[in-house]
């Protein structure tokens, strides 16, 4: 565990310096700090996890989770640029993508040269990933895309969309087919949500598609195999949202603790009172479990064990603690003084959207009854997710 402190140390001494000081402005005025992301590319951040033979740092699964529990502590929007740029998007490229596509488009996402983010969800395709509306069809040597995103994140700052569309809608899950996209491919453009309860400091809007040409190289994976790359995706992006909730959870805690002292420096008087330690112990709780749960799934990762059970059990149990630690945290501040409640209320906010990401709660309870009940076996997809080996290779 030591490698992993030390990490957890430099990222956290990287987020206090950089990062932390202009959040709460940052969150008030509803915009992302322009110099975040470069700053996050210069620390190496950006390529964490991917292979020094492709330009990234190499560091496994488990380090990946400390990477994003400190940025979640920090702020959400700032774990969210791990998620979509790197987990979601360049560890695909790893696992589905050409030797070809890798050496193009895995050094320029580990420098930072291009930000990449994960289009999915549409405005009538969420949970249902089936349902997606998008469309490609053949167009010449390559296809052409229609379709629109919805609740894109980095929709603003991206440069490479990972998309998926559909090649024949009859066909549900099995039309669907993953595409990388440029920003400035004709027919493709963005739009950004205003007014959002979470997430301020991050752009979040919609990707849009009119007639936008693609080449053959742009297929990630084969045609009709979108689905499978999107699942494979999406359990990176649960590991890293859960991680960042643990990240939540703990900065709602030190909090409390910071203001307990404030408040009752001898601990003698309202840190005493039996309802504030029951909060506060149920916070400690919350925390120490999903950061167990978060680090078992890791280690699956590392030895390339499917862990699609343990990473979602890891990530439902996770956001709900943050969620719950954040009530139990703003319950006792507003119970001993009036607001403003910095960071409570921003760590609050941003915790309601991790609940939903990759799945509600609701979703993820009945896939684990399913997986307890033997209704969800476990698929290997045709491309294994990459091993701690494979990240580490030089």
């Amino acid at each position: 565990m030591e490698r992993y402190r030390d990490r957890a140390a430099r990222v956290r001494a990287f987020g206090e310096r950089v990062l932390a000081p202009t959040i709460e402005e940052e969150f008030r005025a509803a915009r992302p700090n322009p110099a975040a992301i470069p700053a996050m590319a210069a620390e190496g951040l950006l390529g964490w996890s991917l292979p020094p033979r492709y330009g990234g740092l190499g560091h496994d699964y488990r380090a990946l989770a400390v990477l994003c529990e400190e940025l979640g502590r920090i702020d959400a929007a700032h774990q969210i640029t791990v998620t979509v740029h790197l987990a979601l998007v360049g560890l695909s490229i790893l696992q589905w993508g050409s030797e070809a596509q890798r050496q193009r488009w895995l050094p320029l996402l580990a420098r930072g040269e291009r930000i990449a983010t994960f289009a999915l969800t549409e405005p009538g395709a969420g949970s249902d990933v089936g349902a997606l509306i998008a469309s490609a069809r053949r167009g010449g040597p390559g296809y052409v895309l229609n379709g629109e995103k919805s609740w894109i994140s980095l929709a603003d700052e991206a440069t490479l969309f990972l998309v998926f569309a559909s090649v024949d809608r009859a066909r549900r899950h099995h039309g669907i087919t993953a595409f990388l996209v440029e920003r400035g491919t004709p027919g493709l453009s963005t739009t950004t949500y205003p007014g959002k309860l979470g997430i301020r400091a991050g752009s979040t809007g919609s990707v849009i598609m009119q007639d936008v040409r693609v080449g053959p190289d742009a297929l990630l994976g084969q045609e009709g195999e979108g689905f499978a790359v999107a699942m494979a995706a999406l359990g990176n992006g649960l590991y890293t949202v859960g991680a960042g909730a643990v990240g939540a959870a703990q900065a709602a805690l030190d909090a409390t603790v910071a203001f307990l002292h404030t408040i009752d420096p001898s601990g003698t008087g309202p840190a005493r009172s039996q309802w504030v330690q029951q909060r506060v112990a149920r916070m400690v709780s919350g925390v120490e479990r999903s950061r167990l749960l978060i680090h078992r799934a890791g280690a699956l990762k590392n030895r390339g064990v499917p862990n699609a059970r343990e990473t979602g059990l890891a990530k439902w149990q996770a956001t709900e603690a943050a969620f719950q630690a954040c009530q139990d945290a703003l319950a006792i501040r507003a119970a001993f003084g009036p607001p403003p409640y910095d960071p409570i209320e921003r760590i609050l906010a941003n915790a309601k959207g991790s609940v939903i990401f990759g799945g509600t709660s609701q979703i993820h309870t009945g896939m684990q009854a399913g997986y307890a009940l033997g209704y969800r076996p476990e698929r290997a997809p045709r491309c294994p997710a990459p091993t701690a080996t494979d990240l580490a290779a030089s």
